[in-house]
C-alpha cells in the first residue's frame, strides 16, 4: 500500500508538515519502506486528494486535515492516521508504517473534529 505523507522539506529527514493540503511536498513510502518526495502541484484543496488518488496512494499520514478531505478521502476507502504531535521526521514515520496500529492514532468520523483545524480560509 502507497502511503501519502505531507512533508516540509525535499529530503529523506525531513520533518512532518503539520499542513496537509498545503504542504510543500508529499513523501510516498511503498511497502518496502521505499521513500521518493514531490512537490505538491497545488496548493490546497480537492485537487491535492485528486492528485493522491491518481497516484495510488491508500493511506495517509497527518497532523490536521479538514473534515471535508478526510471525509472524501474515506469515501474512496483511504486510511488515514494521526502520528502524535510535535516534530515527527520521515524515518519514524517509516518505522510507523511497519505497524501502523500499534504506533498511530487512525483518523475516523468520530475523532475527526480533533484533527481538523477550525480556521476558514477565504481565496
Amino acid at each position: 500500500m502507497l502511503t501519502a505523507i505531507p512533508v516540509k522539506m525535499n529530503k529523506p529527514e525531513s520533518a512532518l508538515s503539520p499542513l496537509f493540503g498545503h504542504a510543500k511536498w508529499f513523501a510516498f513510502v511503498d511497502d518496502e519502506g521505499n521513500v521518493t518526495i514531490e512537490a505538491n502541484p497545488h496548493d490546497g484543496g480537492m485537487p491535492v486528494i485528486e492528485w493522491l488518488l491518481s497516484k495510488g496512494v491508500g493511506r495517509i499520514v497527518t497532523q490536521h486535515i479538514g473534515a471535508g478531505p478526510f471525509r472524501f478521502l474515506l469515501s474512496q476507502g483511504i486510511e488515514a492516521w494521526y502520528p502524535g504531535e510535535g516534530r515527527v521526521t520521515l524515518p519514524e514515520l517509516v518505522e510507523k508504517l511497519k505497524d501502523p496500529a500499534q504506533s498511530m492514532e487512525a483518523i475516523t468520523p468520530e475523532n475527526i473534529d480533533r484533527f481538523a483545524r477550525h480556521k476558514h480560509h477565504h481565496h
